[in-house]
């Protein structure tokens, strides 16, 4: 297992690539290709479940030129890594036969997967990275607009990279975040794809009860994350600002450069004393956030996914997202509300009418509540994880 993004006490995506080999360990002989970023721990805890760790780092004059290259040099020193990787793979496999390899982080199509050349059963992902921001939606992006723009055309010419190409021929299964990078890879690869959103929640996220917030009459609205231009708040603003919805109230947490924007366009608004701007919170903070929450909105435009959403969701509290990308991936209809991406009056629109019906119709609201439950444990728990990383090697192993 090649995970170039590791680490058991960290977050986010080094959680996630550990959580992929401790999964893949309660039933296979796992030897893990990792950075030694995070060595003390990824040791330590190998140890305890049978984990055997292999260190690799690119050569420090790589590693100095990259540097130097700013966000253009972060992705030249994973391929390189990637490179160095497969490199020891390879010994790997003359030394001690491996039966299968998978690379699961970067969980991004731009890092090939070199190790898919050994010539055994490959398995690579969840890749995300075709996502992209729909066409029209534009004035909500504000500065960054451009900049969305130019990372579509780098991602199509990216695809065009013979090394990547070959990349995507040799895997024998491709785990693909969502059906938005799906679409964007070439045709031949969607009968080898399997559609896997990469969020987990570990056993300890897991809440023992969940919300149930009373009957009252009003709405209280919740975001939770990244105060960045792609999430699109002000789509939300715009539909609060809508006639009849004066008893619906919003809060949200996080920091980020276009909080400011934000703040800006709910004074415009007028919606200064239903809008509040928490900033960054702690983690001891957000349960008491969530109980208060009828709903959480995400309208992300560009996302390849989105934690915020399943910790909502193991707590009983449905979400309201675009459906589109990542967060159109994690939730269903049955425990959530997914707005179409059609025109921004529209889903200004259709926010406005699904804020509505969650306030006047709190059956639907608790039926979506206990449905948003249940997916995260069908779905969204290691647990799952390791039913599908079983299903899937074993499918590999015995053609």
């Amino acid at each position: 297992m090649l995970a170039y993004a590791c680490d058991p006490e960290g977050s986010g995506e080094h959680w996630l690539g550990w959580g992929w080999a401790e999964q893949a360990a309660r039933f296979c002989d796992v030897q893990l290709i990792t950075t030694p970023k995070s060595r003390a721990a990824i040791e330590r805890h190998s140890a305890r479940l049978g984990i055997t760790p292999h260190f690799v780092e690119i050569p420090r004059v790589l590693r100095w030129l990259s540097e130097r290259l700013g966000s253009a040099g972060a992705w030249w020193r994973k391929i390189a890594w990637a490179k160095h990787a497969a490199r020891l793979a390879t010994r790997l496999h003359r030394n001690q036969p491996l039966a299968l390899i998978h690379q699961t982080t970067f969980h991004s199509f731009r890092v090939p997967f070199y190790a898919a050349s050994i010539g055994v059963p490959s398995v690579w992902g969840p890749i995300a990275g075709g996502e992209h921001t729909p066409p029209g939606f534009d004035e909500f992006l504000g500065a960054v607009a451009g900049a969305e723009r130019a990372r579509t055309r780098q991602n199509c010419l990216w695809l065009r990279w013979p090394r990547l190409q070959r990349a995507l021929r040799e895997a024998s299964i491709l785990f693909v975040s969502n059906h938005t990078t799906l679409d964007f890879l070439p045709a031949a690869c969607r009968i080898k794809s399997i559609v896997v959103p990469p969020n987990a929640l570990r056993p300890s996220d897991l809440p023992a009860t969940h919300n149930d917030r009373p009957e009252s009459g009003t709405l209280t609205l919740l975001y939770v994350g990244n105060c960045v231009a792609t999430r699109s708040i002000p789509l939300v603003l715009r539909a609060l600002a809508k006639p009849g919805l004066e008893n619906c109230t919003l809060t949200v947490v996080g920091k980020g450069p276009a909080l400011d924007c934000w703040v800006r366009e709910a004074k415009a608004l007028h919606l200064n004393c239903r809008v509040r701007f928490a900033g960054q919170v702690t983690r001891d903070e957000l349960p008491a956030l969530y109980a208060a929450a009828d709903a959480l909105v995400f309208p992300a435009l560009r996302d390849a996914g989105g934690s915020a959403l399943i910790e909502a969701m193991s707590l009983g509290v449905p979400v309201v997202c675009l459906d589109w990308a990542g967060p159109g991936e994690m939730v269903d209809i049955n425990s959530g509300v997914k707005i179409p991406v059609t025109s921004p009056e529209q889903v200004i629109a259709d926010f406005a009418t699904t804020f509505a019906r969650l306030r006047d119709d709190p059956a639907w609201r608790k039926q979506l509540a206990k449905r948003a439950v249940e997916r995260v444990h069908a779905q969204f728990t290691w647990e799952a994880k390791a039913r599908l990383l079983e299903t899937t090697y074993a499918r590999l192993l015995v053609q």
